[in-house]
């Protein structure tokens, strides 16, 4: 049997269900939601309602993707949200971005890349900030073409947290960057790289990357579908058709990165976690993929990517 390691604790891989594999549950930059910013989704019933609806319309689980250091994670409401709603949600362990002024990323600093090892996988083993609610994946990151020291360090330290776990990692890009260097730095470490994903790529529609990417065997996410100010989705339609033709279809996960109050209904913005279901998928079928193949990107994928395997 294989489990996935949940806020409320492990299930079997099977009950996952319809997955969005990179959302942002509750999300604070601003601090405690001060300033009340674009990315601060705080509001208990706004965020309440975003999950209810999401389960009303068939969604069963998402993976948050809010470490410590960066956007303000508190997995005492995830734990909440997930017990009052039965959405399974997914918390992470790990690191994104130095921010100077958070306590998190000051500690984290002085610590060697045996130490922050331990800090993960202690997280995932043990629990996060005092309770006995557990991580079950590891966000890295790197920068716009380049990595800063923390982040490497980090992002070793994930790939060694991996190992000892068993849980999976996948990786913030900024712009679809970076992502062949992050691939290095996980594999000399002697990462699986079947365990290992990268998110955002879509950012970066280049065809020729992400088949790089699924060759050594990692798993990729597009998390962009709807948003047309970048480009149109006949552009992540099509490479996502050459992908799977190309036998790569058991390697993508799909969902929306939605972290800005404009991004949902609940803030009077749009078009909210459910678009993806109801608009994109529908439209995969209409250019040709099969349900299996959707299947797969929302449900099997996930289910497998997120289980914990050593």
């Amino acid at each position: 049997m294989s489990v996935v390691r949940t806020v409320l604790g492990d299930i079997d891989s099977s009950e996952l269900g319809f997955t969005m594999a990179h959302e942002h549950v509750f999300m604070d930059v601003g601090g405690h939601g001060k300033p009340d910013i674009e990315w601060s989704l705080w509001r208990w019933d706004e965020q309440f309602d975003m999950v209810k609806k999401y389960k009303e319309n068939g969604g069963s689980a998402l993976i948050d993707a809010n470490p410590m250091s960066y956007d303000g994670r508190d997995v005492a409401r995830l734990y909440t949200v997930s017990k009052q709603t039965g959405v399974h949600i997914v918390a992470c362990t790990g690191f994104v971005k130095e921010k100077p002024n958070y306590e998190n990323c000051q500690a984290l600093s002085k610590m060697s890349t045996d130490e922050i090892t331990d800090f993960f996988v202690k997280e995932i083993n043990e629990g996060i900030d005092g309770t006995d609610i557990k991580a079950g994946w590891i966000k890295g990151a790197s920068m716009y073409h380049y990595i800063t020291p923390l982040q490497e360090r980090c992002m070793r330290a994930g790939a060694r947290a991996s190992m000892i776990t068993g849980a999976p990692m996948h990786t913030h890009t900024e712009i679809g960057t970076y992502c062949l260097e992050q691939i290095e730095i996980v594999e000399s470490e002697g990462m699986d790289l079947t365990r290992f994903g990268v998110a955002h790529v879509d950012r970066n529609p280049d065809y020729w990357l992400h088949k790089k990417i699924c060759e050594k065997g990692c798993y990729i996410i597009y998390d962009g579908p709807g948003k047309s100010k970048y480009y149109p989705d006949s552009i992540r339609v099509d490479i996502l058709r050459r992908l799977v033709e190309d036998g790569y279809g058991k390697q993508i996960m799909l969902c929306n990165d939605m972290g800005k109050k404009s991004h949902h209904p609940q803030y009077g913005g749009g078009p909210g976690w459910n678009w993806l279901k109801d608009k994109f998928l529908p439209r995969l079928l209409d250019e040709g993929f099969s349900q299996d193949t959707i299947d797969d990107f929302m449900i099997h994928n996930p289910a497998r990517f997120y289980s914990m395997r050593k």
